[in-house]
């Protein structure tokens, strides 16, 4: 019978070692002055072009140029393989070595049960993933990862599969707002007094040329007199819209049992009058399902959903879309 650690490495997905991958991991190794320091900076090329080249399958962009390998002094000095997200952070690619089993063991190589975070990667890190090299199969696979490096010692039949990488990445890229702290007066970035958004939007229009856009939101905010709080944010979805941005439209209503009643929107912004049409507003469940959708039609000023109460310790999402082109914001209580 296979053991957990035996299992994991042939469960886990391989990335082939391509000669142009092996041919750089080379030449970093060559500007190293020892042996050891040569093969460590060698399976560290490895570990993170398999990373890279799985999250470039994933549509995940990376910035491979700027990783430390490529710096024969700072990889003299420190055990790092780096590799940067773009807009994310720098995940750390642990190569794990893949060893010949001279056991009558069900298969023929095995990896160690443990592997070691070197503490100088412990900090400044998004995650960790673990990815198991076997240079004579040419052969890279990815095991698994872990947000933080603890202890700095890891249990790798422990680690995270590769689904969860990808979730934790989205959830990176749509950081969570906690409406909670809206009563406090504490906001994330982005979300802004309503009439500083709106006069900023008016001077934009007037710039242009265009009608002024301040009263045309006026009908629509005056539908939330007894909120507590309200803030707007600037949507992009200029891939569709050209220069265009939508406002994104909150009011909150705390009640005695710490509920809270939201009201949303979405209005147009640049002058523009009407909505484009066929524009969704959704409410999405923390499962991701859809409760609530709203469509513009051809004349809408704005959009809006029904009010829904929110408890505490609730997450839920607001996306706006327009054909294949969303933005999703995330929000808990």
């Amino acid at each position: 019978m296979m053991t957990s650690v035996e299992l994991l490495l042939n469960n886990a997905l391989p990335m082939p070692i391509m000669p142009k991958i092996i041919q750089m991991a080379q030449r970093f190794a060559e500007k190293q002055p020892t042996p050891a320091k040569a093969e460590q900076v060698y399976l560290n090329t490895l570990a993170v072009l398999a990373v890279h080249d799985y999250l470039e399958l994933m549509e995940i962009d990376t910035d491979i140029q700027s990783s430390d390998l490529g710096n024969p002094v700072v990889c003299l000095g420190a055990d790092v393989a780096d590799l940067k997200v773009k807009g994310l952070g720098t995940l750390e690619c642990r190569p794990v070595k893949v060893f010949e089993n001279d056991s009558a063991s069900e298969s023929n190589h095995w990896i160690p049960e443990f592997c070691s975070i070197p503490p100088e990667v412990w900090q400044e890190r998004i995650g960790y993933i673990f990815v198991a090299i076997d240079p004579k199969r040419k052969e890279s696979k990815l095991l698994g990862f872990t947000k933080t490096a603890g202890t700095g010692q890891v249990v790798l039949t422990q680690l995270q599969p590769l689904d969860a990488l990808l979730e934790y990445l989205d959830q990176l890229a749509h950081p969570i707002v906690n409406i909670n702290q809206w009563f406090a007066n504490h906001f994330a970035a982005g979300w802004q007094q309503i009439e500083d958004l709106w006069v900023a939007d008016s001077e934009q229009s007037l710039q242009q040329r265009n009608v002024p856009a301040l009263r045309r939101f006026e009908t629509g905010v005056k539908l939330f007199p007894d909120a507590d709080v309200m803030r707007a944010k600037l949507i992009d979805l200029a891939m569709d819209l050209g220069t265009q941005r939508l406002a994104l439209v909150m009011a909150l209503t705390q009640e005695r049992d710490r509920k809270v009643n939201v009201f949303v929107q979405v209005h147009p912004t640049g002058g523009d009058r009407y909505l484009p049409s066929n524009l969704t507003l959704a409410l999405l469940a923390d499962s991701g399902d859809r409760l609530q959708v709203v469509q513009s039609r051809g004349l809408d000023l704005w959009i809006q959903l029904r009010q829904f109460r929110v408890e505490p310790g609730t997450n839920f999402g607001l996306q706006v879309a327009l054909n294949s082109i969303s933005v999703t914001e995330s929000f808990t209580l």
